[in-house]
């Protein structure tokens, strides 16, 4: 059968999701530019649209206008369809839309997502997509009922409410931080019935599907196997390693903040109103961007332990950015190879291989390199604080939408360079080397080895 040229060029799927960013980015500051977006009737400069609709479609939730006063219910509705598409990814929602006119999965498609999950759990791309679909869908619904409850005292209209419980539960599951109050959370923190449910949406959101599918079939095959005598049901090295190391981050970012703020910004609150306040802020800078604290009355120490935190951020194939956990599991278990003379790193009585350590070592090293020229550039270009700036940086590379309000005053340029940061943070270092690198062939030919001395 004859194909036309178009069918025969072979686009690699890393750069569809590229080119799928990039389309709903382009659309979206379109949309938030229109005079109808903007409750002034005039709309966004050009700069501030791109601006916003980065900020959406990669879920990071920096923001250069007001969410909640400077747009109208369109405006809103604009920026909540592109931070429900940018949390699930462009593939998935194209692939899941697919799949509901009938048309299945192509090549690509399929290729894309054991690229993006690669994992043993649900190894068909149509029980994936579905299993997504299925899971995004009842975490916000459930978050919004939730909210709907929770937001009686601060939401007495019922259209507004309603509205207000959709959009946080949407915009904390996808790990996005955007809020439609000025002060974020700021003016709800004593709210448990609201903070409580956003912090559950956002680390359920960061732990990442494929993780969240295995702690589901274990607990069923727990909870079944004495009644079948079934075969014991186990954990996945990722799960465990993802769960492990996102116990550790909440739970230490918890305790250290506390002892920094104990005295600072912690200050003046109930002991219960301390542990409540650490432990949001401790999940939320892992990349969900909202705060229930004022960030500049904090320490440069508590800032620095934030930025570390961001720079880490979630699990793999889930709506956070940063590092991810798993990353710097993988480059740990290197080093502790290393200082024992074990021939290769382990995690969890499981060899890693050669070519994942690779890999987690590549994305440390364009994440360092990235950062450095970012920071560099801001300092060079804005006049604020450099703390704040690297703040800035890292917030923006690791798609948190954290800041300490340079935000709206940073110059065009520091603008483009936070547009740029958020994008390449959002696809990862790999995606975008997948997508415009052209794959190498391995050679059969190996070269003489050298010696060079370390350290």
């Amino acid at each position: 059968m004859n194909q036309r040229p178009w069918q025969r060029r072979r686009v690699r799927p890393g750069l569809l999701l590229v080119l799928g960013l990039v389309g709903l980015i382009f659309l979206g500051a379109a949309l938030l530019a229109h005079p109808s977006a903007s409750s002034d009737g005039v709309g966004l400069a050009p700069l501030d649209a791109a601006f916003t609709a980065t900020s959406a479609a990669c879920v990071t939730g920096l923001i250069v206008r007001d969410t909640g006063r400077d747009f109208t219910l369109f405006g809103q509705v604009v920026l909540l369809v592109m931070i429900q598409l940018g949390g699930l990814g462009i593939m998935v929602a194209t692939g899941f839309v697919s799949l509901l006119f009938g048309r299945g999965l192509g090549v690509g498609e399929a290729g894309l997502l054991r690229d993006l999950f690669e994992d043993r759990i649900l190894t068909e791309a149509r029980s994936l997509i579905r299993f997504i679909a299925l899971m995004t869908l009842t975490a916000e619904v459930l978050g919004a009922v939730a909210l709907w409850f929770g937001l009686a005292d601060v939401e007495p209209d019922a259209g507004r409410r309603l509205w207000s419980a959709v959009f946080h539960s949407v915009s904390a599951f996808c790990n996005a931080g955007f809020s439609l109050y000025s002060d974020s959370l700021i003016g709800v923190a004593g709210q448990g019935r609201v903070v409580g449910p956003i912090a559950v949406l956002l680390i359920v959101g960061g732990l990442g599907f494929t993780v969240v599918a295995n702690s589901l079939a274990w607990l069923k095959g727990r909870a079944l196997r004495p009644q079948r005598h079934l075969p014991r049901p186990r954990l996945y090295v990722q799960a465990r390693v993802i769960l492990i190391g996102t116990a550790i981050l909440l739970l230490g970012g918890t305790a250290v903040l506390i002892v920094l703020e104990w005295n600072g910004a912690l200050a003046g609150h109930s002991f219960g109103e301390r542990i409540s306040l650490a432990f949001f802020q401790a999940a939320t800078c892992r990349t969900a961007g909202f705060n229930t604290m004022d960030l500049t009355t904090l320490s440069p120490a508590a800032l620095l332990l934030m930025i570390v935190l961001m720079s880490i951020g979630a699990a793999p194939g889930s709506t956070a950015g940063g590092l991810k956990i798993s990353t710097v599991a993988i480059l740990g278990a290197n080093l502790r190879a290393i200082a024992t003379g074990v021939p290769a790193p382990r995690l969890h009585d499981r060899e890693l291989p050669s070519r994942t350590v690779r890999r987690a070592f590549m994305v440390l090293t364009s994440w360092l390199v990235v950062s450095l020229i970012a920071v560099e550039i801001l300092l060079m270009s804005e006049k604020a604080d450099p703390m704040a700036l690297t703040f800035e940086a890292i917030s923006a590379l690791g798609t948190v939408g954290l800041s300490l309000d340079v935000t709206p005053s940073l110059s065009p340029l520091g603008r483009g360079l936070v547009i740029l940061l958020m994008f390449l943070g959002r696809l990862g270092p790999l995606a975008v080397a997948y997508g415009l690198v052209p794959p190498t062939r391995e050679r059969g030919v190996r070269f003489p080895t050298g010696t060079v001395q370390v350290g």
